[in-house]
């Protein structure tokens, strides 16, 4: 076979059977879980930040880019590189053709750069066996009531029409479930989280647009002072599991949160548990990057 754009070889290289190729992998078993998210050079978000929780859990991982960047864009100096919506869609059927992902248990869904990114993942998913498909649980991540979008607005509607309604699991903070339910009113969504009740009903919405027998948790809740909860809604129920707020500004919280409730969720944890043992993973986090003094500032 000639080398080409879709299929570059060196002069070392022999194109093999799937068999043959795969006897080449460290390590040959499967992913169970496909998961979508930024990745970094050097940081702690996105799928740096997830797949270490997926490894803890000996979860393995079919990591799929949205934005590749060099550090946090916080920082003075960053450079990115945008994941075109075609290779999302080619490099899934390219896994699917070496049977990596045979045994793929969940689909996790984070941080989206483009809208048409969001559009291509739900065609995929709408191609596999509706019979036999994986559960697809959505991690809503475009923006914060803090700081506003971090990706493009457009992303949120996007993720609202095609991925929201194949979700089983939806974990958005209060500015996303507002901009994901009936009112995405920029200012609303800033503001939300003070009335629990508007969260629920809200939820419940949202609930509603997902796939049949869907559960929304709704991350980051201020229930009452030094505390900080997460309201599960399951069918007509709601739940808010509580436990102490630490202080931190890092990022990629939410993405360890969501890599913790899918490993636990797959390990056959209720949502309750798994949500618990999500937020505790957080809390570990919080507690360690507190503990250091960090990278040396310039």
């Amino acid at each position: 076979m000639p080398a080409s754009a879709e299929h570059p070889t060196s002069p070392s290289e022999t194109i093999l059977s799937t068999a043959g190729a795969n006897a080449l992998e460290l390590d040959v078993r499967p992913a169970e879980v496909v998961v979508f998210g930024s990745q970094l050079a050097f940081g702690s978000v996105g799928l740096n930040a997830g797949l270490p929780v997926y490894a803890e859990s000996t979860v393995r991982c079919a990591a799929i880019p949205t934005v590749i960047l060099s550090n946090l864009p916080h920082y003075p100096s960053v450079h990115g590189i945008g994941v075109p919506a075609q290779w999302i869609t080619d490099t899934l059927h390219d896994l699917a053709a070496t049977g990596a992902l045979r045994s793929v248990r969940a689909i996790a869904v984070g941080y989206l750069a483009a809208p048409d990114q969001a559009h291509a993942i739900a065609d995929w998913y709408r191609e596999l066996d509706a019979e036999t498909r994986p559960q697809l649980i959505l991690d809503p991540t475009f923006g914060d009531a803090d700081v506003g979008f971090y990706t493009d607005p457009a992303v949120a509607p996007a993720v609202r029409d095609a991925l929201v309604p194949l979700a089983m699991i939806v974990t958005p903070n209060t500015f996303e479930l507002e901009h994901l339910s009936a009112r995405p009113d920029a200012e609303a969504a800033r503001q939300a989280g003070a009335d629990v009740a508007d969260v629920i009903d809200r939820a419940q919405t949202l609930r509603t647009a997902a796939a049949p027998g869907a559960r929304v948790v709704i991350t980051g809740l201020a229930t009452a002072p030094a505390t900080i909860g997460n309201l599960i809604v399951s069918g007509s129920d709601s739940e808010v599991v509580t436990g102490p707020e630490l202080s931190t500004v890092a990022k990629g919280l939410g993405d360890t949160f969501a890599a913790r409730l899918v490993s636990r969720t797959l390990a056959g944890d209720s949502l309750r548990d798994a949500v618990d043992a999500a937020a505790g993973r957080v809390r570990a986090a919080i507690a360690k990057a507190n503990a250091s003094d960090g990278p040396a500032q310039s």
